[in-house]
């Protein structure tokens, strides 16, 4: 890992926290924590599709494509 991506991820962390002005759901919490503590790759895994679904698509990508058809694309 670089330096740069380090502190790619710790940037996106921030960023999403800060942004977040929901109240916590407490149920939510307790299902993802309790998940997250049975499967700790878990929480690798959803922090990479997080930041890559929050990523810019390319300028060259078509604007009409739906969604699903931009998501699959970006995944392969």
């Amino acid at each position: 890992m670089t330096r740069q991506e380090h502190k790619s991820i710790l940037e996106f962390l921030e960023e999403t926290l800060n942004r977040s002005v929901e109240p916590l759901d407490v149920e939510a919490d307790a299902i993802i924590r309790a998940y997250f503590k049975r499967h700790p790759d878990a929480a690798y895994h959803v922090t990479k599709l997080a930041m890559n679904l929050s990523a810019p698509l390319p300028v060259d990508e078509p604007k009409r494509r739906g969604w699903f058809s931009a998501l699959r694309a970006r995944h392969g």
